[in-house]
């Protein structure tokens, strides 16, 4: 079998297995002899806690992987974890027999009202805001998480000691539960288009979980509206619930097992629309993709912009045309792209990398190339993106590429690329001065580098100097 039908069929595997929960809906209501009352009021109350537990452990994962609470997108996200968390929580606290020994509404009205909110805040975090409502959010990101955190506390307060405060709320009328369950099963779909989406064009871990995460809460709407109560068909929905956290929190330790920080799972989180966004033609998330990319490593803060200044000014010496000019720009801006799957460990490392390490880094032509070839805006650079690191007398990587036979784009970004590294400054290096950077330029002309676009870019630098 080749790697790519194994690929298919361990996807469609995966795939079966996260969709079990509502398969077993499926067959429970086509067979309602295996659907058996299970009044287990105690395992109830464990499996509510553990999951409104991980839902706050959720939470507290993305606020530590963000480090701030400015970026809107990370902001509903934990949101959303931390009113699962709350609400779900006074569904298990109102267990009836275990710490209150009556049936309260509240129980009933949490279960609910955790899929509505979760549900809308998840949302939110897969939508662009409108640029005014964004900056409000942005400036005030804190003050919002604080004060919702204030109205959920005072929710499982009053929900613990004024029992009948919701008893008129008519979660246990079929119109209101088939609108909220409709509503609900929408949002987080229309989240998990998003996510899968972002995930197909980047083909980052974290990405991957927080899509399998929400193909499972896709589901709990509609068990809690056709399982029956205290019956298995009841039970599943509970849980797909703690599935979705188990599904979390297994890729988020393997990501920051390959990536050695927490970072990297808000840096994969955060530029979740910008490829998407590129992909429909907006330009201006080129820029945020790049800002997303400079994150990881402080030590090339604004080396992308300042190597597609030089590239462009070297074509123009080459005498390309505007359109010729516009796919050199492209390809300069994004040609570390592939990096978004770069542990930061290995870019900010400050001494020699290990030969592991130099190979993991040198991966990212690859990843870049793929990426760029997946997203349309993209697509006419993709050979280019790979291609930047090769050498002019074929000694480079990814593919070995010989004299023209590289992208005159990446021969053109091989120049500038290789005079920004050595004049900025790095973890491993402190800045090469302007003239030795030069010498070096002219030593590795028609080695490493196309002797004719070095040319250009000698010849850039001189006609700046007259």
């Amino acid at each position: 079998m080749g790697d790519l039908a194994l690929r298919r069929v361990s996807g469609a595997a995966a795939v079966a297995v996260l969709a079990s929960p509502i398969l077993f809906l499926a067959v429970a209501r086509a067979l309602p002899d295996i659907d058996g009352l299970q009044m287990h009021f105690h395992v109830h109350f464990w499996i509510v806690g553990v999951t409104a537990l991980a839902s706050a452990v959720a939470c507290a994962v993305v606020i530590a992987a963000a480090k701030t609470l400015r970026e809107t997108r990370l902001l509903f996200l934990a949101l959303a974890f931390l009113s699962i968390a709350a609400v779900f929580s006074v569904h298990g606290l109102l267990t009836p027999g275990v710490v209150k020994h009556e049936f309260h509404k509240a129980l009933a009205v949490s279960a609910w009202v955790s899929v509505m909110l979760g549900s809308v805040l998840v949302a939110l975090s897969a939508i662009d805001l409108p640029d005014a409502l964004d900056r409000v959010v942005r400036k005030r990101g804190g003050m919002i998480f604080a004060w919702f955190a204030i109205g959920l506390a005072t929710y499982i307060l009053v929900s613990w000691n004024i029992e009948g405060w919701l008893d008129d709320v008519p979660t246990d009328d079929r119109t209101v539960q088939y609108g909220i369950a409709s509503a609900s099963t929408a949002l987080f779909g229309f989240a998990l288009y998003r996510y899968t989406q972002s995930w197909f064009f980047a083909r980052l871990p974290s990405q991957a979980v927080m899509a399998a995460a929400l193909f499972l809460l896709v589901q709990v709407p509609p068990i809690l509206l056709w399982g029956q109560v205290w019956h298995l068909s009841w039970w599943v929905y509970h849980f797909a619930y703690g599935a979705a956290f188990v599904v979390l929190f297994a890729g988020w330790g393997l990501e920051w097992r390959r990536a050695g920080s927490l970072s990297a799972i808000a840096e994969a989180l955060s530029m979740r629309d910008a490829l998407a966004q590129l992909n429909r033609g907006r330009d201006q998330q080129v820029i945020e993709l790049v800002d997303a990319i400079e994150a990881k490593d402080h030590y090339t803060v604004g080396h992308v912009h300042r190597v597609g200044s030089l590239a462009f000014e070297m074509g123009k010496k080459l005498g390309l045309s505007a359109m010729e000019l516009r796919e050199v720009v492209l390809a300069a801006q994004m040609h570390d792209v592939g990096k978004i799957h770069t542990p930061t460990g290995i870019l900010q490392k400050p001494g020699a990398l290990t030969n592991e390490e130099t190979a993991e880094m040198r991966r990212h032509t690859l990843f870049g190339g793929d990426i760029a070839g997946r997203v349309r805006a993209l697509r006419s650079v993709s050979a280019a993106v790979r291609a930047h690191h090769e050498r002019f007398d074929g000694g480079g990587y990814p593919d070995g590429l010989r004299g023209e036979t590289i992208p005159l784009a990446a021969r053109i970004v091989s120049v500038a690329d290789t005079y920004d590294a050595m004049t900025s400054t790095r973890a491993y290096r402190e800045a090469v001065p302007h003239e030795a950077a030069i010498a070096e330029i002219r030593r590795v002309r028609g080695t490493q580098l196309d002797p004719v676009c070095v040319d250009a870019f000698l010849a850039l630098f001189e006609s700046l100097a007259a």
